[in-house]
């Protein structure tokens, strides 16, 4: 099951990955906006080839969580220290990956949780020397694309190469499957205009949701940092501190109960 779990992760990328270079070609960063909004309604088969990105990598993600699931269930781990380590690494950038493509959306949603996020490295001690990486005064969109487009799934492919070794395609057709069957049951969020004259509550992805919650209670974005960060430090450590995994395991548990509350108050 592990084993299969991991090949489907790894389809459902390739399924993201295929859709997002098609979506790419319609979309300009200088009219973020209107771009989305013409591959959604007047451009043949956008708005599905748009869902198939959506979903296929809403299902990576998820399906990507299950394996570390499944991985940390295991009584011994049969990675190495470096495919391990390259694993994390992995995890931080997809989430990062999920993130940037929320914002390309361009619209109330996504250009507010840019917005926060970018508040946030701001206040941030440390964290606050990379906002240029992020922050473009010309054109908020632009370092957003290009940290999506170019250089995450660049850092992505190179951290899962050296995870899995070599990527196999006999599952595409059911990562392409998982995909459809997602766009069938589910609907997309819905793009959210810029109306001044009515008050609308946008929310970000939501994972980000409970890092927004935080921020709105009053808590200091250093600890919100803290606390996003936390499971990725907890799995760094379960390699090395073999004797305290039990712990590690309840701490992951108790991060993931205490944040999906924090992402519904």
């Amino acid at each position: 099951m592990p084993f299969i779990i991991s090949w489907i992760c790894v389809a459902l990328f390739n399924v993201s990955v295929i859709s997002g270079l098609i979506v790419v070609f319609h979309y300009k960063p200088s009219l973020a906006y209107e771009s989305v909004q013409k591959l959604t309604f007047l451009i043949p088969y956008g708005d599905i080839f748009r869902e198939l990105h959506y979903f296929s990598s809403e299902a990576f993600l998820l399906f990507t969580c299950l394996h570390v699931i499944l991985e940390l269930s295991k009584n011994k781990l049969t990675l190495s220290s470096s495919s391990w380590n390259y694993s994390v690494v992995a995890l931080v950038v997809l989430f990062l990956l999920m993130f940037t493509g929320y914002v390309l959306k361009a619209d109330l949603s996504g250009v507010s949780a840019g917005e926060v996020a970018l508040s946030m490295i701001k206040q941030t001690p440390f964290l606050k020397y990379f906002l240029p990486l992020l922050q473009d005064n010309s054109l908020f969109i632009w370092k957003f694309y290009l940290w999506h487009i170019l250089f995450l799934p660049i850092l992505l492919v190179y951290a899962l190469l050296l995870h899995v070794k070599t990527f196999r395609t006999k599952y595409f057709i059911v990562g392409l499957g998982i995909s459809i069957i997602c766009m069938m049951i589910f609907t997309m969020p819905a793009d959210i205009v810029f109306d001044t004259s009515t008050i609308v509550h946008v929310k970000g992805p939501w994972f980000f949701r409970g890092a927004e919650n935080l921020l709105m209670l009053g808590v200091q974005p250093l600890f919100v940092t803290l606390v996003l960060a936390l499971p990725f430090l907890f799995l760094i450590l379960y390699f090395y501190k073999e004797k305290y995994k039990k712990v590690l395991r309840y701490l992951l548990l108790i991060w993931c109960g205490v944040y999906a509350l924090l992402s519904f108050i």
